[in-house]
């Protein structure tokens, strides 16, 4: 499925297996989605406002955090391709969900999670456990041991699969990210880690759209697509309970983006692009863009 050019071949790099999730809810009619802002210190997307994820962790996929969730929601409703295009196992893909999962815990503090009786945890015991998301950060296994402390699993009612970006092949730093979405929990507290995250917003699409090109909110590409989609979705359902159900067994196409350096720009090379084909770098096909074939199809910046 992946094509990469002969003569760029061997510097391609495997891009780092990654998740996050759009957590949404509903005020006044109007669809919200949060966002946390990244510390300008960090190293990757630094200062950028984005969607709570990041990469997958061995943790992640093993027995242990895989038997505190539901395996069969997982590859019943989500059909979860790998870069070769052939489909994931249930291990594979149950890891991202729950690396998505503890990764948003670990940034926001909203945890998706029911009890062993199938009920949302108490306030008391959400807010409890905020007081771990630090240690979690710092070592993915706690998590395991968290939910099953206090006899947690993790709840994916309503979690469906929305997207999938691959960095491009000529970026320093490359991840295949898969994207969720799920309605947030009625209790949740969601605040910045202070860590990797010092901000966090409810916003609605257009809201965040608008403010990334006054420049009042830097919003990388990519994450400016999957808002646009979002945006596009919500405007042909009357409710978040009927987008999320809608879009419950949602295709999903990989997006990656073509990206090369001419003297002093970069161009960026979508794959709605009528030149994408030919474009230099690693591409992959994409049959279906959706919504996104409306957005512009290249970015070229002076550097």
């Amino acid at each position: 499925m992946t094509t990469p050019d002969t003569e760029q071949a061997t510097a391609i790099s495997v891009p780092r297996a990654a998740a996050t999730i759009l957590l949404l809810r509903e005020v006044a009619a109007q669809v919200e989605v949060l966002m946390v802002r990244r510390h300008a210190n960090l190293a990757f997307m630094a200062g950028m406002w984005v969607f709570p994820g990041g990469s997958l962790h061995a943790a992640d996929s093993s027995d242990d955090a895989l038997a505190l969730l539901d395996l069969d929601a997982v590859t019943r409703r989500m059909n979860m391709l790998d870069l070769q295009g052939g489909a994931m196992t249930a291990k594979q893909a149950a890891g991202l969900v729950f690396a998505a999962c503890r990764e948003t815990f670990e940034e926001t503090g909203v945890l998706l999670a029911k009890t062993s009786q199938g009920e949302p945890p108490a306030a008391s015991m959400i807010e409890q456990l905020q007081t771990q998301r630090t240690a979690v950060s710092k070592d993915a296994n706690l998590f395991i041991g968290l939910l099953q402390q206090h006899s947690l699993r993790l709840d994916l009612t309503g979690l469906a699969y929305w997207a999938h970006w691959i960095t491009p092949s000529g970026a320093p730093r490359r991840f295949d990210t898969r994207f969720f979405i799920v309605r947030a929990p009625a209790a949740d507290l969601a605040s910045a880690d202070t860590g990797e995250t010092v901000d966090s917003i409810w916003m609605t699409p257009s809201a965040l759209l608008e403010a990334a090109q006054r420049r009042d909110m830097p919003i990388s590409h990519p994450t400016q697509c999957n808002l646009h989609d979002l945006q596009t979705t919500l405007t042909r359902y009357h409710s978040l309970d009927e987008l999320l159900s809608a879009e419950a067994s949602r295709s999903v196409m990989p997006i990656l983006p073509k990206m090369f350096r001419d003297q002093d720009r970069t161009t960026i090379v979508m794959p709605w692009d009528a030149t994408y084909a030919t474009s230099p770098g690693e591409g992959m096909i994409a049959t279906d863009c959706g919504a996104l074939a409306a957005l512009p199809s290249r970015i070229v910046t002076d550097r």
